[in-house]
C-alpha cells in the first residue's frame, strides 16, 4: 500500500510540474467577400482568428502552397462579443487581396492558416474551391479617388480677370493587372466633370510651382500602393494628380452647386473603366468673406503619454495668410508655435495658399513644468486680418516616471 501511495504521489507531482500547453489558435476563413466560387483579378478574402497568446500572422495558401500573408487587425465587433478577453478580440479580422492572375485559369483550393505568437498553427475552418477566370478583357484598371472626399466643397476665384487663382486638387491611384505580356499597366488617366473630359494625363501633364508641381499627371510615386499590390507591375508609380480651377469652370458655365467628378483609366490592352466617382460642390470664394483656417494637430496623439521636452507638430493654412499660431495647455496660453516648415504632402493637396510651400508648425513644451496626468492641448490660428480659428483640441498624458514616447 505504501508503495502504491508513493507512485500516486510521484504521478501527482509530475502532473503539477508539467507545463500546461496553450490552446491552439482558432477562427474562421470566409473565402471571398460576398461569396461566390468564381474570381477574376484581385480576390478579396476575409476571416478572423484568435489565440490566448495572441495572433502573429495569418498565411494564405493556394493549392497547398504559400501565397502570401493577410492583413491582420480589422475590427470584428461580432467576434469580440462572443470571445471577449482574448488579446486580439477587438481586432480579430483579417483580409487580403489575392492576385489570381499569378495562377493558371481553372479551379484552385484556397485556405488560411493562423499562426499564434508562440508558433502554434491552425488551418482555419474549411478550404474553398474557387475558379480563377482571367482574360485581358476581364481585367480593367481599378483605383480610387483619395482626395477630396465625397461631397467636399471646392472653392474658386470666380473673377476670371483676377490673376490670383484658387486651385482644387483631385488625387489618388490607378493600377492594372493583366495576363498579356506587354499589355499590362495603366496607359492613361482622365478626370471628367459631369461626364466631360477636363484633363488627360497623356495630353495634359505639365509641371508648375504655381499649381503645386506635377499637374494632370500619372506616374507619381506611391510606395504604399506597391506594398499593397506587390505583384502588380508599376504599382510603385500608381499615383495621379489633377488640378482644377473651379472659378474658371464656373465662368465657363458649370455653375455653383453639385457636380460629379469621375476618374477614368485605360490600360495598354484597350480596357477603359471608371475607377471612381464622387459628388462635389463648386463655390465662389467671394461669397465667403474671411475664411477659416484649415490644418491638423498631428502630435500629440490623443491620450499619448509624453515626458521631457515634448515637440507638438502639425500644419495650418489660411487663404488670408497665417499670422501666428497660438498654443494653449489646459486653457492657458503657453506661447506661439514656430511655423514655416516644409510639408510636401500637404503642399501637393493645397496649392495656391499663401503658406502652401511650408505649412508645418512646431511647439516644444517642457513637461517638467506640469504635473503628471491628463492635460489638453488647444491650437488657435490667427490670420493676417486678425480672424481666429480653433484648429483643434487634443487630450494627452504626462508621465515623468515612465518617460513616454507618444504611446
Amino acid at each position: 500500500m505504501a508503495r502504491n501511495l508513493s507512485l500516486w504521489t510521484l504521478a501527482g507531482l509530475l502532473l503539477v510540474a508539467a507545463p500546461v500547453l496553450a490552446a491552439p489558435p482558432f477562427g474562421s476563413f470566409g473565402g471571398q467577400i460576398g461569396g461566390g466560387n468564381v474570381g477574376t483579378g484581385f480576390l478579396p478574402l476575409h476571416g478572423w482568428a484568435l489565440d490566448d497568446e495572441g495572433i502573429d500572422r495569418v498565411e494564405i495558401f493556394v493549392d497547398g502552397e504559400p501565397a502570401g500573408t493577410a492583413y491582420f487587425g480589422f475590427r470584428r465587433p461580432d467576434v469580440e462579443a462572443v470571445y471577449p478577453g482574448y488579446p486580439d478580440s477587438a481586432t480579430a479580422g483579417f483580409g487580403v487581396e489575392l492576385n489570381s492572375t499569378l495562377w493558371l485559369n481553372g479551379f484552385h483550393t484556397l485556405s488560411a492558416v493562423a499562426v499564434a505568437e508562440d508558433g502554434e498553427r491552425t488551418t482555419l475552418g474549411e478550404s474553398y474551391q474557387i475558379q480563377f477566370n482571367n482574360a485581358s478583357h476581364l481585367l480593367p484598371p481599378f483605383g480610387q479617388i483619395e482626395f477630396p472626399h465625397s461631397g467636399a466643397q471646392l472653392f474658386g476665384n470666380c473673377d476670371i480677370l483676377d490673376p490670383s487663382r484658387r486651385y482644387s486638387v483631385v488625387s489618388g491611384y490607378a493600377v492594372d493587372t493583366g495576363v498579356e505580356l506587354g499589355d499590362t499597366g495603366v496607359k492613361y488617366v482622365e478626370l471628367l466633370v459631369n461626364g466631360a473630359i477636363y484633363a488627360n494625363t497623356v495630353t495634359s501633364c505639365f509641371f508648375s510651382e504655381v499649381t503645386g508641381g506635377l499637374t494632370n499627371c500619372f506616374g507619381l510615386p506611391r510606395p504604399e500602393i506597391r506594398n499593397r499590390y506587390p505583384s502588380i507591375p508599376n504599382a510603385l508609380n500608381a499615383g495621379y494628380r489633377f488640378v482644377m480651377d473651379v472659378g474658371a469652370l464656373v465662368d465657363l458655365g458649370f455653375g455653383q452647386g453639385f457636380h460629379q467628378l469621375t476618374v477614368r483609366a485605360g490600360d495598354y490592352y484597350g480596357n477603359v473603366a471608371n475607377i471612381a466617382e464622387i459628388p462635389v460642390v463648386f463655390l465662389c470664394d467671394d461669397n465667403l468673406g474671411n475664411e477659416g483656417a484649415i490644418g491638423a494637430i498631428e502630435l500629440p496623439l490623443p491620450l499619448g503619454i509624453y515626458a521631457g521636452q515634448v515637440t507638438f507638430t502639425g500644419w495650418a493654412l489660411d487663404w488670408e495668410g497665417v499670422n501666428r499660431i497660438r498654443v494653449f495647455v489646459d486653457g492657458l496660453l503657453v506661447g506661439d508655435a514656430t511655423h514655416g516648415f516644409a510639408r510636401p504632402e500637404v503642399s501637393g493637396l493645397y496649392p495656391g495658399y499663401p503658406e502652401s510651400a511650408a505649412p508645418g508648425w512646431e511647439f516644444v513644451l517642457d513637461a517638467a513644468e506640469y504635473t503628471d496626468g491628463l492635460h489638453t492641448l488647444q491650437v488657435v490660428i490667427e490670420d493676417d486680418l486678425g480672424a481666429e480659428t480653433v484648429l483643434g483640441e487634443i487630450p494627452f498624458l504626462l508621465d515623468s516616471y515612465h518617460g513616454g514616447g507618444g504611446f
